[in-house]
């Protein structure tokens, strides 16, 4: 599906959960706000997606298979994106484990169960926030062509 955004780069979420229905569930959430949606089964396969494209938003699962949610908070670490992403772990998973997260990385954390209409909610304003942040990045360059770009 076709990200619905007059906003560059394109707004994209990546959802990386182990679980089919809560990966079909997240995603279809997320389309419903109008943003294109890749999902991963597994920290390897989010790692293929975040090498093959910029993410706004990164909704991550701890606990998956054959890579779990911290080997791809330590791919973020040592490969950071050009633009950096906000990612949102999701998890049901005791406060204990979040303080081996790396804040650096992780901006926080949803519980499952969660509630569908505020995850939209949240990544909407997650993206918002995240396109007002790159408006003002392109604002303080010094290249006109860019400045005027962006204004497009």
């Amino acid at each position: 599906m076709a990200a619905i955004s007059n906003s560059y780069p394109a707004s994209r979420v990546l959802v990386a959960d182990d679980d089919r229905s809560i990966r079909h569930l997240v995603s279809t959430i997320v389309r419903r706000e109008h943003f294109t949606v890749d999902s991963a089964a597994d920290g390897l396969a989010a790692i293929e997606c975040l090498k093959q494209h910029e993410y706004n938003v990164i909704l991550l699962d701890l606990m998956m298979p054959r890579l779990d949610g911290f080997g791809v908070i330590d791919y973020l670490r040592t490969h950071p994106p050009e633009l950096k992403p906000i990612v949102l772990v999701i998890s049901a998973y005791a406060d204990q484990k979040f303080k081996q997260v790396d804040p650096e990385i992780v901006a926080g954390v949803i519980r499952k169960p969660f509630e569908v209409a505020d995850l939209g909610s949240l990544v909407r304003l997650c993206i918002r926030g995240f396109e007002n942040e790159l408006s003002y990045q392109m604002g303080i360059v010094q290249d006109r062509a860019l400045r005027d770009f962006e204004r497009m």
